[in-house]
């Protein structure tokens, strides 16, 4: 009975159901998931580079054999390792936990199962494959979050929280009341008119609210560990903010379009937008600049923008200085491993609101200046 969702590096455990319809107790029997093998692409291959591959001898740093293995094992998304099955006996049936660390976030994809029983001296076993196909969404690892808020100002969003990411003047409603000189026609509620013989209008409520957003940078050539990072910290910041008294729209391009994904009340939740992250990739066609314009159309409407960026370059300076000059509140991420390169970097930034995400400190805080 597997759950939808579990969390990158948090241990998921789920239940088993055993029945055993056999005159015998059942013993000795191990189960162990299957999962599907998917095979790195020629590019993948190239490019990836195998934790402590620099210790391996010339000839399999040559072959690659290990890094293969390496791969499949990082796309199977975690390590299944053979289970002890208790005790049932004839006719019986009980529940066992079953557990296993996801080891990245995206789909585990399960072929089935098997199960098996050792043969005398533990030389050979003899198993059954059980073809079960099951997918298991992993969501984004989350770090800790300091100093989660931005300075911004709540700004006036015509039609309330529900209609806040919509165009035009469709508005929430609040109650109903007479027709006045100057409402306009297309606020008039037709049947309650018809029903009282006077023009009735629907009023709508004016509220101000705060609209966050949070900019995923994704421009690079291929997944690393620099890039993992920088979507779970984008997802750390998603959780930690609390959907009913702030709006937020997640940006972010990816290889067929610039995206948007809102998050508030009468939006989809948390959960939504970081089931979207899960599956994020990294974007190698088209330039920063397409996510640049995105800002532009959404700066009217935002109280604070947060910066997520694995780079800085002169198009990711132009987005900073024109949030600068326009006095939209914002906080820049650097996700880097390379601390004193990103240091010097961003010293030449002319906004204070930045800070460094060490990729390689074990203890991992995302801080929000």
């Amino acid at each position: 009975m597997l759950p939808d969702t579990c969390t990158a590096g948090d241990k998921m455990t789920y239940l088993l159901q055993l029945k055993n319809s056999c005159s015998k107790p059942s013993a000795g029997i191990f189960y162990t998931e299957l999962p599907q093998t998917i095979t790195p692409s020629y590019k993948e291959f190239a490019s990836a580079v195998e934790d402590g591959e620099s210790n391996r001898n010339a000839f399999d740093r040559k072959l690659g054999y290990y890094r293969w293995l390496w791969l499949i094992e990082r796309k199977a998304g975690a390590k299944f390792v053979p289970i002890s099955l208790p005790v049932v006996s004839p006719g019986e049936t009980i529940n066992v936990e079953v557990s296993f660390v996801p080891l990245r976030r995206g789909y585990i994809r399960l072929s089935g199962y098997s199960l098996h029983r050792l043969e005398p001296f533990g030389l050979f076993k003899n198993e059954v494959q059980i073809s079960d196909a099951k997918r298991i969404l992993v969501l984004p690892r989350l770090y800790p979050v300091v100093h989660g808020e931005l300075s911004g100002s709540r700004k006036y969003h015509q039609g309330g929280l529900i209609s806040a990411a919509s165009y035009g003047e469709s508005g929430e409603f609040v109650a109903l009341r007479e027709y006045r000189q100057g409402d306009p026609v297309k606020h008039i509620d037709w049947k309650s008119t018809a029903r009282v013989g006077n023009a009735i209008v629907r009023q709508y409520q004016e509220e101000y609210f705060s609209r966050l957003g949070v900019l995923l940078d994704t421009f690079t050539n291929t997944a690393n560990d620099v890039f993992e990072d920088a979507v779970s910290v984008a997802a750390s910041i998603i959780a930690k903010h609390d959907a009913g008294c702030c709006h937020i729209d997640l940006l972010f391009a990816c290889d067929r379009c610039v995206s948007s994904v809102s998050m508030g009340r009468g939006e989809a939740g948390s959960q939504g937008m970081l089931e979207v992250l899960a599956c994020i990739t990294p974007c190698s066609t088209g330039s920063f600049e397409d996510l640049t314009k995105m800002v532009f159309g959404h700066a009217d409407g935002l109280s604070g923008l947060i910066l997520v960026l694995i780079d800085l370059d002169e198009q990711r300076k132009n987005l900073i200085d024109y949030l600068a000059s326009n006095n939209i509140p914002h906080s820049i991420i650097l996700v880097s491993s390379e601390r004193d390169r990103s240091t010097l970097q961003l010293q030449n930034i002319s906004s204070p609101n930045a800070v460094i995400f060490d990729t390689s400190n074990p203890v991992k805080v995302v801080h929000l200046p």
